[in-house]
């Protein structure tokens, strides 16, 4: 696949996107959502503004990318020149992601399923960098921290963990789900629900959750680059400054305080 930092990724095979269209559909997806068939743009809008704001350009490193769902910013990886592996617990994902970045003509990504997070398939120090996007939120609670433990593992010392789109439990309204209060619910309730709520992850456990030997780079001092990224992604300017105010005051990463939370963390070794 050729790789380009001007032009958005393609899609190229007729054949692969009916394809795709199809495994969506048998998924009970809509192939034309957003946040389907059309992920891949909104990463390119969005993830790609982020990812220039990178200490080391993206051709340079070993990605894996954590829950890839339909492999979207796998994609956008690859586009971009990483050497990128997309791993997920869901065979029948994988299987959708990997017709999509066929779609696109993307056949340099290794894809693998890992039913256990807590137990990669990679050797120690694997990894330059771990893209983990809008995914912690999503996994058991009670298996949170030996996740973040193995991402830790596998990454490289002096990689870096990209948390993007991450629910924050802070919040009154929870952010995949638009529910109100269900953030603010102890899971001690959740016999009450039919189906257990879902909830954001905390500012700390964001930050803190992979170890101790973890530098946040999407701080106070350094928040030129959150801010270049979010002003190219359309974020008001008033609504930046008042962020940036508040992290300051209180001493944490203005990519922490949002609904959805994203941070920058470096492994010091």
């Amino acid at each position: 696949m050729a790789t380009s930092i001007d032009q958005p990724p393609r899609v190229v095979s007729p054949a692969h996107a009916q394809a795709f269209d199809r495994q969506a559909r048998q998924l009970g997806l809509r192939p034309d959502d957003k946040w389907i068939g059309g992920y891949v743009d909104y990463e390119w809008d969005h993830l790609r503004h982020v990812l220039a704001t990178l200490p080391v350009a993206p051709a340079e490193l070993e990605v894996l990318e954590f829950g890839c769902n339909v492999g979207a910013s796998a994609i956008l990886f690859a586009h971009l020149g990483a050497r990128v592996t997309a791993v997920d617990i869901d065979r029948d994902w994988l299987d959708l992601a990997r017709l999509n970045a066929a779609r696109y003509g993307c056949d340099n990504i290794a894809f693998d399923c890992a039913p256990d997070s807590t137990r990669l398939p990679y050797p120690d120090g694997s990894f330059d960098l771990i893209a983990c996007n809008s995914v912690l939120e999503y996994v058991a609670p009670v298996e949170l921290g030996a996740v973040q433990r193995e991402l830790d593992r596998v990454l490289r010392p002096g990689g870096l963990i990209l948390l993007t789109g991450t629910s924050s439990r802070l919040w009154p309204r929870e952010g995949h789900t638009r529910r109100w209060l269900v953030n603010y619910v102890p899971r001690r309730f959740d016999g009450f629900f039919a189906q257990a709520p879902a909830r954001g992850i905390s500012p700390w456990r964001a930050r803190h959750g992979f170890g101790r030997h973890y530098e946040n780079l999407d701080r106070p001092g350094m928040d030129a680059c959150f801010a270049r990224s979010r002003l190219a992604m359309g974020s008001g300017a008033l609504r930046l400054r008042l962020q940036l105010g508040l992290a300051s005051l209180l001493g944490v990463g203005p990519g922490l305080l949002g609904p959805y939370m994203s941070c920058l963390l470096k492994k010091k070794h």
